[in-house]
């Protein structure tokens, strides 16, 4: 590179200038090939003997009117240079700089994304084994001979499913009935013209669980056959503190007070004690299927055990409750006849000791 400030130009001049910049290239490389030492990448015989190496990559020129580049090709007036690089330089360079670290984040999010399908499909396959273990425990487990608590007569067998609500119906088997009971002689014909309410009373307490109302049911059966001397257990349905009901002489057979009645009676003694509200909701429920399955008339009776004889039974809160109930009726009360004088039962029915 050489900069000529003389604005007369000669061209002999120019090539004079040229013929002795050749020679001085030669004479240059004479003097390096004899010390052994090599060409320097900015001398000029690099630039002139050597046309193939590309230039230099950045030239910077500045106040310069007159620029020589290659054999002495001169340029007036301003000049501007554009640097064009190669594509296979650039791509490189890229490689260099880029490449590798986008390589990089692609095998590191691939290798993510193989984990995390690896651990999906180890997950499915241990929810699949879970699986398969529970129904074959479900499949394996012997079949259980236990049933759900039916009404039945233990005599005929008539069963017939729980009153719903919550209203358990425990059978005599259920509450452990003792086998020393007697067979039963009179028969309960239908439909059943009253229904009569009794408690246990003698200071008896109410009983809230099946495990105690059991304990209470055997206890009164107990009593009925070693001190009364009756066959079995006196009513027909017990109705306990939670609800349940349970069976005792059950729908066929008369009960020890009268041979035309259905005796229900509530577990507890009601001169000191309230029933409770779902005590008294399970005995309405008990009604009500006896009058579906016409166990009892259309037009029953409902009186208290007070109103056949002299007695506390059911209790002063049990009488005040039945008493607004539609199918109450008040024989035996002043001024009305005796229950069930209409039907030609003496007195002494109710009193039957059967």
């Amino acid at each position: 590179m050489f900069e000529q400030n003389n604005t007369d130009r000669n061209p002999f001049a120019s090539t004079n200038a040229n013929n002795a910049l050749w020679s001085l290239s030669a004479q240059n490389s004479a003097n390096n090939a004899s010390r052994g030492g090599s060409s320097s990448a900015n001398s000029p015989q690099n630039t002139y003997n050597t046309p193939t190496l590309p230039p230099s990559s950045v030239i910077n020129l500045s106040n310069s009117s007159d620029v020589v580049i290659g054999p002495m090709t001169q340029y007036q007036g301003p000049v501007t240079i554009y640097q064009y690089m190669d594509a296979t330089v650039e791509a490189r360079s890229m490689q260099a700089n880029g490449g590798n670290s986008r390589t990089t984040t692609s095998t590191t999010v691939s290798q993510r994304v193989t984990f995390t399908s690896k651990l999906l499909i180890l997950l499915l396959i241990l929810v699949i084994v879970v699986v398969g273990i529970i129904l074959y425990v479900e499949l394996m487990r012997p079949k259980s001979d236990a049933h759900a608590i039916y009404f039945s007569n233990n005599y005929e067998h008539d069963a017939f499913p729980n009153l719903g609500d919550g209203h358990l119906v425990v059978e005599r088997d259920q509450w452990g009935a003792s086998e020393n009971a007697k067979n039963l002689t009179i028969p309960l014909k239908h439909p059943i013209p009253y229904v009569m309410i009794t408690h246990i009373g003698v200071q008896s307490h109410p009983c809230y669980n099946i495990y105690k109302c059991s304990i209470k049911m055997r206890s009164i059966q107990d009593a009925a056959i070693a001190e009364k001397g009756l066959p079995d257990i006196s009513s027909n349905f017990y109705v306990s503190g939670d609800g349940y009901i349970y069976v005792g002489r059950g729908w066929h057979w008369a009960n020890t007070y009268a041979d035309r009645t259905l005796a229900i009676t509530f577990m507890g003694d009601y001169v000191r004690h309230k029933p409770e509200k779902r005590q008294v909701e399970a005995t309405k429920y008990l009604l009500a299927h006896a009058l579906t399955n016409k166990y009892i008339a259309l037009d029953y009776k409902l009186v208290a055990h007070n109103q056949t004889r002299k007695t506390k039974s059911p209790g002063a809160y049990v009488y005040s409750i039945i008493k607004k109930w539609p199918h109450f009726y008040p024989c035996g009360e002043e001024n009305y006849p005796a229950c069930g004088s209409e039907l030609g039962m003496a007195p002494y029915p109710w009193e039957a000791n059967a």
